[in-house]
């Protein structure tokens, strides 16, 4: 017998790291995952080349020690339909490992170990800090549909860490909206910045706990960045490339102030959007004195129209469009009661913030219509 342990304490583990396996790989034992298991822990690693993760599991479980390469996706799934709290038990056939429990029985083709292309951390440490992975996967998550998705300028399919004046920024830009989260850092830390790839921080925010105090520790190296809590890490390739000068997208003089409840706003583009959109997504903000009229028509020339009462600081009425997408997204994801939205004039860039909070900024561009 090579292995016997109960199904959720490889499961759990197992569904975390498997989003780093492709599908379609050009290499065949991408597809697998590195398994090696010391006494009563197993390391559970995944990579594709750019990421790579990895978790120790520590737990109840028998058999010799070993490292072997199994499908991740397979095992996955195989784990799954075995019922919950059930004993799997791991045995050697030739090339091949038999899965079983109780009477269902798989058998998976395994690759040698010693054939998986491991990633190793670089040497040369150029900067390194730690904050509570609560904290740091809250920040992440307020701005994190930003970032681009397959755009041809690569640079912006990523997140900005940035490390000034002890300062932590995070930045997401897909050049038609824009989020900042800024947190200080205790120690000295050496300025530094890096540009991480959207895979990775999407990953890295499914294997972290935004309830735990846990530390997590982040190392920035020439080419790389490297993530590690207890009993889990994670290393990434950066993006190379020179990212947009973020701060000049920020508007600075928008003085037209609109305290807006984040809840009733988003009630309200939930409303209208219920008949459907054009092409462009468009959401119309008409504002004025105290009332926010927001407004949507369709392909068909069907319209919808609601009104929320706000706080308005400005004596000219406005009228923007935005992409009702963008304006959902930065709504869903800031998890407080009330925001504060900038306005110029009816054509340039909306600032939007928390009150009395200088760490967060949101900035959506209207359309042009």
């Amino acid at each position: 017998m090579l292995l016997k342990l109960k199904r959720d304490i490889l499961l759990k583990p197992l569904t975390l790291t498997t989003g780093f396996v492709e599908k379609k790989q050009t290499m065949p034992i991408l597809s697998n995952v590195y398994l090696k298991k010391t006494g009563n822990q197993i390391v559970i690693i995944a990579n594709d080349m750019e990421i790579q993760a990895s978790i120790t599991v520590i737990g109840d479980m028998s058999g010799e020690d070993f490292t072997i390469t199994l499908p991740g996706k397979k095992l996955q799934d195989i784990l799954k339909v075995f019922p919950d709290s059930a004993d799997v038990i791991f045995e050697v056939q030739e090339s091949r490992i038999l899965v079983k429990s109780g009477k269902t029985k798989f058998v998976l083709q395994s690759m040698p170990a010693d054939h998986y292309p491991l990633i190793r951390v670089n040497t040369e440490l150029e900067s390194e800090f730690t904050i509570s992975q609560g904290i740091f996967k809250k920040l992440v998550g307020q701005i994190q549909y930003a970032m681009a998705d397959k755009d041809s300028r690569v640079f912006l399919n990523g997140m900005l860490f940035e490390i000034k004046h002890n300062k932590l920024h995070l930045v997401a830009t897909d050049a038609h909206r824009l989020g900042l989260v800024t947190t200080d850092l205790t120690g000295e830390v050496k300025d530094t910045s890096a540009i991480i790839p959207r895979k990775t921080i999407v990953e890295l925010c499914r294997m972290l706990d935004e309830n735990s105090t846990e530390a997590l520790i982040i190392k920035f190296f020439d080419n790389q960045v490297y993530f590690e809590t207890q009993n889990k890490q994670l290393i990434t390739k950066v993006i190379d490339g020179k990212y947009p000068d973020y701060e000049r997208v920020i508007p600075v003089t928008n003085d037209k102030l609109c305290l807006i409840n984040r809840n009733d706003l988003l009630a309200a583009v939930e409303r209208v959007g219920v008949i459907g959109i054009d092409k462009l997504k468009t959401l119309t903000f008409e504002l004025n004195h105290d009332v926010l009229a927001i407004s949507c028509h369709n392909e068909e020339q069907e319209e919808s129209k609601d009104e929320i009462m706000v706080d308005y600081q400005g004596s000219e009425p406005l009228k923007l469009s935005f992409n009702i997408s963008f304006v959902r997204d930065l709504l869903s994801n800031s998890h407080v009661e009330n925001l504060q939205w900038a306005f110029y004039d009816n054509n340039r860039s909306v600032l939007v913030t928390i009150p009395n909070e200088i760490n967060f900024k949101g900035v959506i561009m209207p359309l042009r219509i």
